[in-house]
């Protein structure tokens, strides 16, 4: 009987990665257009080839997942190449609503003294067309490897946007242009 479990649990397993190895590596068709995302409250363009992560994983984003420990919530999470075992450029917008007597360079400062305690990295003021708010670029890990990151914090009918850049620590030169693109589409509604 148990010869007969083993034998069985053999053959599900040798199913199980042979079936692994013939599963296409994307879930989803690359794109060669760029598209517009919006919401009530932004839009921005997605660039062509660039999936969003409900594409690529087939999964919803739960509301109030928190966004790497800033205190915001992710809305939505683009990134290029769309491809699940393959990281390049990614982009995500998270939010938080602005507490009672806070300002936005109060939580911007206490949010990154919070996550990089030991790590000087000066924060500056973002400008760009209508969009005002604070910058910071810093590396950090994410699981093993480390990553560079570029956040704007911009605030707009008392909430908080944070527009979050990042790559794999050397990859983010690679991306600089495409970023500002996205950055230079964005844009609140009225």
């Amino acid at each position: 009987m148990k010869e007969r479990k083993l034998i069985l649990l053999g053959i599900l397993l040798v199913t199980s990665l042979a079936c692994s190895f013939l599963t296409p590596e994307t879930k989803v068709t690359v794109t060669t257009e760029a598209r517009t995302y919006e919401n009530e409250n932004f839009s921005f363009t997605i660039p062509a080839d660039w999936q969003t992560n409900e594409e690529i994983w087939a999964i919803t984003i739960t509301p109030g997942t928190s966004y790497l420990g800033l205190g915001v919530q992710e809305i939505i999470s683009i990134q290029n190449p769309p491809y699940q075992r393959h990281v390049g450029g990614i982009f995500t917008v998270a939010a938080s609503s602005l507490a009672s007597g806070e300002d936005l360079e109060l939580r911007f400062t206490q949010t990154y003294d919070y996550i990089l305690p030991v790590i000087n990295v000066p924060a500056k003021s973002f400008e760009q067309g209508l969009l005002s708010g604070f910058e910071i670029s810093y590396q950090r890990p994410i699981g093993e490897p480390w990553w560079q990151f570029h956040d704007i914090w911009l605030e707009k009918d008392g909430m908080i946007y944070v527009l979050s850049f990042h790559t794999l620590k050397n990859g983010f030169e690679n991306y600089a242009a495409i970023f500002d693109q996205i950055l230079d589409s964005f844009q609140f509604k009225e």
